[in-house]
């Protein structure tokens, strides 16, 4: 048994590191915002999302092994560097598989929304690789990200809601929100616990602009932050979908509460982010719905 275990650990160690993890979640929260907001995709929306998320995190992987070099301290960085040249080809491959699906199945709507999601994730890489090693609490690397990531989950899904009914700021936008939050609370949680690291790589940080305890405190804030707004979100519509969405995003923030709240556990064998990615598979239980 305990064999068996450590293979399986084993393994999840291996899905994280090459990000095959985000891209389970980011489908997760596809699925959640779908049915939260009643949209129906095309059949290829659930291939491009979490393909779409992989490609861009991997590059964004590759470009940081390529800047460290062999002094990459993260078993994730030092992968991505010993094996650049098979990831690069299999991320060629994927783009242009990503690119083909896409003008096969997406409509002229979906095809403008890719080319701007595209376009945001190379600003994002821009402005990072422009920041270097500066630091400041103007540089949110965390919420930039979160921003990325959110928009492509939730985006088609609201975006239709908006062209179906004309309503800008209809109660999806709270969940969305609520969404992004907690995408940027998992993030600012991982720069506090690797802050030394990214001392190490030169890179820059929202926490170590601000320093690791006032981190801590704001990420505490949007933590409880969730309470009121899930409050708000099951009167303003008060159906069984938004309410299941709540409950899950309830047991996200608790899963994200035990990252911050229990230090010498989480930080062993990057347990933080086992857990702290894990909560973003959570929205598969939109499935029951």
């Amino acid at each position: 048994m305990p064999s068996a275990i450590a293979t399986a650990e084993q393994a999840y160690c291996f899905v994280r590191i090459i990000s095959l993890d985000v891209a389970a979640a980011a489908l997760g929260g596809g699925i959640l915002a779908m049915r939260v907001i009643g949209s129906s995709p095309r059949p290829c929306f659930y291939w491009l999302l979490p393909a779409g998320v992989w490609v861009a995190y991997t590059i964004d992987h590759l470009l940081d092994a390529q800047r460290m070099g062999p002094a990459a301290r993260t078993p994730r960085h030092r992968f991505h560097h010993q094996h650049q040249n098979l990831l690069w080809c299999i991320v060629v491959v994927a783009a242009m598989a990503c690119g083909i699906l896409g003008w096969i199945g997406l409509s002229w709507f979906g095809l403008i929304y890719a080319a701007i999601m595209c376009g945001l994730v190379i600003l994002h890489e821009s402005i990072i690789k422009f920041a270097g090693n500066r630091v400041s609490p103007l540089l949110v690397k965390e919420l930039g990200v979160a921003v990325v990531f959110t928009a492509g989950v939730w985006g088609m899904p609201w975006l239709r809601y908006r062209l179906d009914t004309g309503n800008l700021l209809g109660w999806p936008v709270l969940l969305m929100l609520q969404y992004l939050l907690l995408a940027t609370v998992n993030l600012i949680e991982f720069s506090i616990y690797e802050s030394k690291i990214d001392t190490a790589h030169g890179q820059t940080s929202f926490v170590r602009g601000i320093g690791r305890r006032p981190a801590a405190r704001i990420v505490t804030a949007l933590l409880i932050l969730q309470i009121p707004a899930a409050w708000l979100a099951c009167r303003l519509h008060p159906s069984r979908t938004v309410v299941l969405c709540e409950a899950i995003y309830l047991a996200m923030t608790i899963g994200l509460w035990i990252v911050l709240a229990f230090p010498k556990f989480t930080a062993r064998a990057e347990r933080y982010r086992t857990i702290g990615d894990g909560v973003f598979l959570l929205p598969f239980l939109m499935l029951m719905a």
